[in-house]
C-alpha cells in the first residue's frame, strides 16, 4: 500500500475547518482535519512531494520526515498541516486493518468521552477568518446592513460596543443553557472589554477589572452550582502580577483550570504565577514539542496541560499522555474543529488515561451534525461522545453537505 495523493477542502464555519484526504493505490482513503491558518491548504498539498509513494504504515517515520522537511519553517502552520495529514493516515490505516483509531493508539480506557462546552463570553462567537477578521460566510447571506460585520474583533476578541453581551446575567444564562444540554464541564472567557479598561496592551488588570472578571465567573458558578466543572480562558493577555491577582480572586470558585492567563513562551513567569495561587493554571495549545511540555511540568509546576488535538496530532499526543502521566499531570485537550476533528480528539481521549475532557467549540454552528453521513447523530449526547468501535475514525462526512458550506475560492479535494 502506497500513498498516491493528499488533497484538501475547507468548510467555512465559526472557523475554517480544513479537511485533509489521503488516498492510496490500494483503494483505501483516510480523512483528517487540520488546525486553521492562512495559506494552510497550500502547505498541506505541498507535502505530496514528501508522501507520494510512501507506505502509510510507517507513520512514526513519516511524521519525523515531514517535520524534518520543514525544519526551517517550523513549528506553527507546517505542524498544523502535519497534524491533519497524520489523522487522515491513521483513519485509512484503521480502515485497511479493520481497527478503530483508538486501537492503533494502544487501546481505550473509556467507552464515552466527556466534552467541555466553550461558552465564550456569554454568547456564541460567530465566524472569523484565519487572521481573526470578522466575516459573514456565503451560506449565511449578507450582513444586516452593508459593511456590517456580525461581531467585531479587537485585541481581546470582543466588541466593546456591545456591553450587553458581557454581563453576569448573560454569562449565567449561557451557563444554565449549556448545563441544561447535559454538559458537566463549561469554559468561559473573562478577557473581555470592561467598563474600567484603561490600556489593553500593558498586560495589566486594575482591581476593578479583576472584580468584574470574578463577578462574571461567579455568576456562572451560582447559575450551575458546584456539580458542574468550570474553567476560565484568558487568551494570553496578562502579565505575572495581573495573572496572580486574577487567579487568587477566582480561588473560591475552585476552577478546573485557568487557561492561558499569560503568554505561553515564558516558563519562568508561568512558574511564578502558579506558585502564587491554588488555582490550577493551564496552557499548551501553542506548544508543539514534547520538551516544551516537559518544561511546563517540571519547571512551571503545571498540574493541567491544554494541548491542541490538531496541532500536536494523535500520535504525538499519545506520547505526551505518557509523559504527563509519569508526573501525575492531567490533560485537557483544546479543540476548535468540526465533527471530523472532534472525533479524532475522541479517539485520542479514549486512549489517554489522564484526560479530563475534550473541548467542543461549535455550539453556534447550525450544521455540525448535518455534516455527519455515518456515525452517531447527534454526535454529542448529554455532554459526551460515544467512542466508535468501527474501523478508522468511525465517522464519514457527507461531502454534499460539506460542499454546501465550503469556503469559496478553496479547492474541494480537486
Amino acid at each position: 500500500m502506497k500513498i498516491t495523493r493528499v488533497s484538501t477542502a475547507v468548510i467555512e464555519a465559526n472557523f475554517d475547518w480544513t479537511l485533509v484526504r489521503v488516498e492510496t493505490d490500494s483503494g483505501f482513503t483516510g480523512f483528517g482535519e487540520a488546525f486553521l491558518g492562512p495559506g494552510l491548504t497550500g502547505v498541506i498539498r505541498a507535502f505530496n512531494e514528501i508522501l507520494a509513494g510512501e507506505d502509510p504504515t510507517h507513520i512514526d517515520r513519516l511524521i519525523r520526515r515531514m517535520r524534518a522537511s520543514v525544519v526551517y519553517a517550523s513549528p506553527g502552520l507546517v505542524f498544523h498541516a502535519i497534524g491533519g495529514i497524520e489523522t487522515a493516515v491513521l483513519d485509512l490505516l484503521g480502515k485497511a486493518y479493520q481497527m478503530p483509531v483508538w486501537q492503533l493508539l494502544g487501546g481505550k480506557y473509556r467507552d464515552e468521552v466527556t466534552l467541555y462546552a466553550d461558552c465564550h463570553g456569554g454568547e456564541a462567537l460567530e465566524s472569523i477568518s484565519p487572521l481573526l477578521k470578522p466575516r459573514t460566510p456565503h451560506w449565511m447571506g449578507p450582513p444586516a446592513e452593508p459593511g456590517e460585520a456580525r461581531i467585531s474583533v479587537k485585541h481581546h476578541g470582543w466588541d466593546a460596543s456591545r456591553p450587553e453581551a458581557l454581563t453576569s446575567e448573560s454569562y449565567a444564562r449561557r451557563a444554565a443553557e449549556m448545563a441544561g444540554r447535559g454538559f458537566r464541564f463549561l469554559k468561559f472567557d473573562v478577557d473581555v472589554p470592561t467598563p474600567f479598561e484603561t490600556d489593553e496592551y500593558n498586560r495589566g488588570l486594575s482591581p476593578q477589572e479583576v472584580d468584574f472578571a470574578a463577578d462574571l465567573a461567579g455568576a456562572v458558578r451560582k447559575a450551575v452550582g458546584d456539580g458542574v466543572g468550570l474553567a476560565i480562558d484568558c487568551h494570553w493577555n496578562y502579565g505575572v502580577a495581573a495573572a496572580v491577582d486574577l487567579a487568587r480572586a477566582l480561588e473560591p470558585l475552585r476552577l478546573l483550570w485557568l487557561e492561558d492567563v499569560m503568554p505561553p513562551e515564558n516558563v519562568r513567569a508561568l512558574a511564578e504565577a502558579q506558585r502564587a495561587t491554588r488555582t490550577p493554571l493551564a496552557t499548551g495549545e501553542n506548544h508543539f514539542f514534547l520538551i516544551d511540555f516537559e518544561r511546563l511540568i517540571t519547571e512551571a509546576g503545571l498540574r493541567v496541560l491544554a494541548p491542541d488535538v490538531q496541532k500536536l496530532g494523535l500520535w504525538e499526543g499519545r506520547k505526551l499522555a505518557n509523559l504527563a502521566d509519569m508526573h501525575y499531570v492531567n490533560l485537557t485537550w483544546h479543540n476548535i474543529s468540526g465533527p471530523l476533528g472532534t472525533m479524532a480528539g475522541v479517539h485520542l481521549c479514549a486512549a489517554t488515561p489522564n484526560v479530563l475532557a475534550l473541548e467542543w467549540h461549535a455550539a453556534s454552528v447550525p450544521f455540525f451534525d448535518e455534516l455527519i453521513k455515518t456515525g452517531d447523530r447527534p454526535m454529542i449526547r448529554d455532554g459526551r461522545v460515544r467512542v466508535p468501535s468501527v474501523p478508522g475514525l468511525g465517522i464519514e462526512l457527507d461531502l454534499d453537505v460539506a460542499w454546501k458550506y465550503r469556503k469559496l475560492g478553496e479547492a474541494f479535494f480537486e
